[in-house]
């Protein structure tokens, strides 16, 4: 299972990406570009906010503009394992959710929000109202009446209140939202990449992928919803929405969902189509958006993608209109496709990326000064057909492409590489990501040995 997930707050996207000066990394517009790991020139301040944090998991991150605040939630293995004899061996691995906050250089202590054994997504965002992180993810009690295999199987949301975290089941099963058919409103297993965000008048949405029982590819996989939950407070306490239904067509919606603020201060969501799993990596890239009577556009396909890895990244600016940065991991082809401001038509793909084994995870943001978008993305190898696994410390990196008079132009970020980026901007036009430490291989041909660690960079 691929472990995934994203989200977003208030009116940045979570999944955000950096942008930045043509820096040392290499340059070039379109496909192509510098080799890997670049000369130890990078522009940012890079930090770690987890050293003890492993493997290469879900993580989520939120970022406040104006403080200089940034929020982060991810999963690292506990140690311990549950269940001990269902799985016919030890038990199933436990792994705590934590959570670890960078304010202006100073970091936080790691917090164990919650333990669980499924990791299908992580949602993060500071409340408006307090200033607290919120965190989303597939939890609540242990039920094995459900399944011996999902264990926690709610939509939860653990907002944190004096240092303590608490639980509260945003939804428990496929009919607490009425999608329309007997398949859709059947089963249990609700809260998949779960994402979140707040409008400028405090309105909470609460978005998740609902996949029934979570078992079969036709009545569970390709007969997802994506549903949602909207209103004041948090938990949202108004309207339970069917964004996308899939119980009749089977399309297998949902998958890698994020969610942004977007054109008239609405929200917008991004997924792709993951017809065969719960978490694995998708396909094609699906967008929507609420319209002001509260109802949202059809579910669609907007661009043919056979392999999405991470998913599609989605972000909004007034000016250069909807972006969304999308890795064909099949073909190693990193992609730019445009909504301008105003418009209802996508622009034709925009390639940004295509050499060697590179473009992956990206996440996208929007320059908030000069309008236009920057991608981040990991480039593991000048070499074709290196599989996720087989990086080289000493030639891969994390880097950014930024459009500057409609050529992608590229600057490194990290020498080291950098696992699925989210990156933002703050209000002084730094640009700030939050990565994990890859699975590289060193120089004997092993893993480093910090694969997992939670890093920071942030623009000097």
């Amino acid at each position: 299972m691929n472990r995934s997930g994203l989200l977003t707050l208030l009116t940045l996207s979570l999944s955000a990406c950096p942008s930045g000066p043509d820096a040392d990394g290499g340059t070039g517009g379109g496909l192509g570009g510098g080799a890997g790991g670049g000369t130890g020139l990078s522009p940012f301040v890079i930090s770690e906010l987890d050293g003890t944090a492993r493997d290469t998991l879900d993580f989520a991150a939120t970022f406040d503009a104006t403080a200089e605040r940034v929020g982060v939630a991810y999963f690292t293995p506990a140690g311990t394992f549950s269940h001990v004899g269902l799985d016919g061996g030890n038990g199933v691995p436990d792994y705590h959710l934590k959570y670890v906050e960078w304010n202006q250089g100073t970091v936080s202590t790691p917090e164990v929000v919650a333990t669980v054994q499924n990791l299908v997504g992580v949602s993060v965002a500071f409340d408006p109202a307090n200033g607290e992180p919120l965190v989303g993810f597939l939890g609540g009690p242990t039920d094995l009446d459900v399944s011996i295999f999902w264990f926690q199987h709610n939509a939860v949301l653990a907002r944190r209140t004096g240092g303590t975290w608490t639980e509260t089941v945003v939804a428990e099963s496929s009919s607490d939202v009425d999608c329309g058919n007997p398949v859709s409103n059947a089963g249990d297993v609700v809260g998949v990449f779960p994402a979140m965000t707040f409008t400028a008048d405090g309105t909470f949405f609460f978005a998740y992928r609902d996949i029934h029982n979570g078992q079969f590819p036709k009545q569970d996989w390709e007969a997802s919803d994506v549903e949602l939950r909207e209103g004041p407070g948090a938990p949202p306490t108004g309207a339970r929405t069917c964004v996308a239904q899939g119980g009749d067509g089977k399309p297998g919606w949902g998958g890698h969902l994020q969610m942004i603020l977007g054109a008239g201060g609405q929200p917008a969501i991004s997924h792709d189509q993951m017809p065969n799993a719960a978490g694995t990596s998708g396909r094609n890239v699906a967008f929507q958006e609420r319209n002001t009577d509260g109802t949202w556009t059809a579910p669609f396909a907007l661009y043919t993608v056979s392999n999405t890895q991470s998913g599609p990244s989605l972000a909004w600016d007034d000016q250069e209109g909807y972006g969304i940065a999308v890795i064909d991991r099949t073909a190693n082809q990193l992609q730019y496709l445009r909504r301008p401001a105003g418009s209802t038509t996508w622009n034709s793909p925009d390639p940004v990326y295509g050499a060697g084994s590179g473009g992956w995870y990206p996440s996208v943001a929007m320059d908030p000064t000069h309008h236009e978008p920057v991608i981040a993305f990991y480039k593991c190898s000048a070499r074709t057909g290196v599989t996720d696994t087989g990086c080289e410390a000493r030639e891969d990196s994390l880097v950014l492409r930024q459009r500057i008079a409609n050529e992608w132009r590229e600057s490194l970020v990290d020498e080291a590489g950098g696992y699925t980026p989210k990156l933002s901007f703050f209000a002084s036009g730094k640009k700030v990501l939050v990565y994990r430490q890859p699975a590289a291989l060193d120089a004997q041909g092993n893993h480093v040995s910090n694969v997992g660690t939670v890093k920071i960079a942030v623009e000097r």
